[in-house]
């Protein structure tokens, strides 16, 4: 196992008691739209068909209807379309992950170069727990994932998660307090092959932490991903306050993420990237404060500053 994979099962362990949670705010308004548009579309059809078609007999509504399996062949087994995503996902950015491995520097900014990559799938991983809510393929089920309240619900195309709880005693330091909320929620469009997650931690009230992530496999293999994380505020002042981003772009032979940073903002706003299949890293990162840039391609991983 490399290294990046070790950080990444090390982090899932970790995710499942102390990771940033999930409020419900995510959904790009042009997303939420065509979501609702294309359920009413889908509600109103099954209403005719309905109509002109004989009674269904108990037979008939014995048979599971199979979910439609989206270009790209990414989904192999119902009920399980949250884990075969992340498996396609993680899958691609894997065949990188040796020559970041390789990477040697002498330069103090890149001696972390490989959480750059970590940073991709350290959110995205959690979203497999959800499949196993309840064995099958359901349009609703509920249960625990370690100690939070966890629901997934499939309605067509869409498949959305949620998952709560309020700490009942304190962690280490000022990071995590008694009677933090901490939330996770998102969905994931089997259609489009578009996840979008978002991640807070509330105190009093007050959102003190969030993240989002938004990622796209289009039909040619090709992801596009862009995350945003505003940690807590430093108790050392010594430490700089400030929003962390990662823009990146994978085709079958090249892998290329840029690092930034942004405002100490946890109300930030962004430019979804559902819909641009054209869109590079550079396009993404526009208006950001660029930091670093990794590139891999020909087995051979490189590195720059901005």
């Amino acid at each position: 196992m490399g290294r990046i994979s070790k950080l990444i099962a090390a982090f899932f362990v970790v995710a499942s008691l102390v990771l940033s949670g999930c409020g419900r705010n995510i959904t790009n308004e042009k997303e939420s739209v065509k979501i609702s548009e294309n359920q009413d579309k889908k509600n109103q059809e099954k209403e005719n068909e309905d109509k002109d078609q004989p009674k269904k007999t108990d037979e008939d509504d014995s048979k599971k209807e199979e979910p439609k399996v989206p270009q790209g062949g990414i989904y192999k087994e119902p009920g399980m379309e949250l884990s075969d995503f992340y498996d396609a996902y993680n899958g691609t950015l894997s065949r990188f992950e040796q020559p970041v491995n390789r990477f040697e520097t002498e330069d103090f900014d890149f001696f972390d170069i490989g959480f750059d990559m970590l940073a991709a799938t350290i959110n995205v991983v959690n979203i497999v727990q959800f499949d196993y809510l309840q064995p099958g393929d359901n349009a609703k089920e509920t249960g625990k994932n370690g100690k939070f309240d966890a629901v997934r619900e499939k309605t067509g195309n869409i498949i959305a998660f949620r998952e709560s709880m309020t700490r009942e005693e304190d962690g280490f330091g000022d990071d995590n307090l008694k009677g933090d909320v901490v939330e996770r929620y998102g969905f994931l469009n089997t259609e489009t092959n578009t996840l979008v997650l978002e991640g807070t931690t509330k105190r009093d009230g007050q959102i003190i932490s969030r993240f989002v992530n938004e990622v796209v496999i289009l039909p040619d293999g090709t992801i596009m991903a862009q995350i945003f994380d505003k940690p807590k505020k430093p108790t050392d002042e010594r430490r700089e306050d400030k929003g962390n981003a990662y823009f990146l772009r994978c085709t079958e032979d090249k892998l290329e993420i840029i690092k930034a940073s942004f405002e100490p903002d946890v109300n930030f706003k962004f430019e979804s990237i559902v819909g641009k299949p054209d869109t590079t890293p550079e396009t993404m990162s526009e208006g950001y404060k660029k930091v670093r840039q990794l590139i891999v391609e020909n087995d051979v991983a490189t590195a720059r500053k901005y």
